[in-house]
């Protein structure tokens, strides 16, 4: 079979590069974006003969899929949308066909988080070779324009508890689909080619360590909703874990982490384990969201009853429309979606802080870089 491009929409790193390897083995030529917004241009440019749409969840916990197919029908009323989903009722929903925007999402078909490989390839197979008619005059006359989900303001804090469950789900089903997928792949190669059995199991089990970290920050997450989260508190000096926090990340042969701090201790009553973690979080961030080479410099300073670390980042910086929504649990900003993260650090981390009597936040940020503030009460 000739090369025929397939785009992928897919947020998830490993998941994406997972299903873009399955369909080059079966002859596809794939294109994988992970920003929903870029849909329109990457069609136009690459000219897919199908379309494989991720059913991803907004910052307001509720699918934008439906919104992205139906305005993908309307647009190229010929291009086969397959739904690629861990949501049962919206799967359930569009095999049924009955909704008003099931029907105007028009999906040529469905696959499911986790798949079987075989099934998958069969119904991109064919999509691609029974792509939906374009609809008639009287059709488009009649078509009214449908909103999905209008109210995307709103915030995360907010969710109905069956917003958050689907939310937890959808980040639940990215790592084990790509488990699934790649020990299928494995499987195939046993016997056959030891090398890309041992990348396979390998990918496996970086997912297998994903999805562990992803249920501790859940849990995490649900016992500070719920105030059972107990601390171990002690008096630990603040200028100590953050060289700590520090040591950890610098590990390139040209340091990029910079410490100021005071001389002496910097006592505060804390639980040494929790500080960790929110430093942890903090210095991660600034490190994931900048370029290779580009400092970060770490400040410790004394102001009035409080110690107050600064992490300052030359990255990519927080659009000022979404800052207020930058410590909802799982928002990931529309600058960071296509690096891996759970969008619960941050929440975790302020929540932590106040647990602590003390504050996080969002001291300054633009395109140039972002300073995170941390203070604790002094001892």
């Amino acid at each position: 079979m000739d090369p025929q491009s397939v785009l992928v929409v897919e947020d998830d790193a490993a998941l994406s590069a997972l299903v873009a390897g399955l369909l080059t083995q079966a002859g596809y030529d794939p294109v994988a974006i992970s920003d929903h917004d870029l849909i329109d241009a990457a069609i136009e440019r690459w000219k897919p003969r199908c379309v494989i749409l991720d059913g991803e969840v907004r910052s307001s916990g509720e699918s934008r899929t439906w919104d992205d197919a139906a305005g993908i029908r309307q647009a190229h009323p010929s291009l086969p949308v397959v739904i690629f989903s861990a949501d049962g009722a919206a799967l359930a929903e569009v095999s049924e066909g009955r909704s008003a925007r099931s029907q105007a999402a028009g999906f040529a078909g469905i696959v499911s988080k986790p798949f079987v490989i075989e099934e998958f390839l069969a119904t991109v197979k064919s999509a691609v070779e029974h792509p939906p008619t374009a609809p008639t005059a009287s059709e488009v006359a009649t078509a009214r324009p449908i909103t999905v989900f209008p109210d995307v303001g709103r915030l995360a804090a907010d969710w109905p508890e069956t917003d958050l469950f689907g939310t937890i789900v959808h980040e639940l089903r990215g790592p084990l689909t790509v488990i699934r997928g790649q020990v299928q792949l494995a499987r195939r190669q046993i016997g056959k080619d030891p090398t890309r059995e041992r990348l396979a199991m390998d990918s496996a089990i970086v997912q297998v360590d994903r999805m562990g970290q992803l249920i501790t920050e859940l849990l995490d997450h649900a016992r500070l909703a719920s105030n059972g989260l107990s601390l171990n508190v002690i008096v630990l000096d603040l200028a100590s874990a953050l060289s700590t926090a520090i040591e950890i990340h610098q590990f390139e042969a040209n340091p990029r982490i910079s410490l100021h701090r005071p001389t002496g201790d910097v006592s505060v009553q804390g639980d040494p384990e929790r500080i960790a973690q929110i430093l942890d979080n903090l210095i991660g961030n600034a490190l994931k969201y900048s370029a290779a080479t580009a400092p970060v410099e770490v400040s410790l300073a004394l102001e009035g009853a409080e110690a107050q670390a600064r992490i300052t980042d030359h990255g990519v910086g927080i659009p000022e429309d979404e800052r207020h929504l930058l410590f909802t649990p799982f928002y990931r900003s529309s600058r960071t979606r296509d690096v891996r993260g759970t969008g619960l650090g941050l929440h975790i981390s302020r929540r932590l802080a106040e647990r602590h009597g003390g504050r996080l936040w969002l001291e300054a940020s633009s395109t140039a870089g972002s300073v995170f503030v941390l203070a604790l009460p002094i001892v």
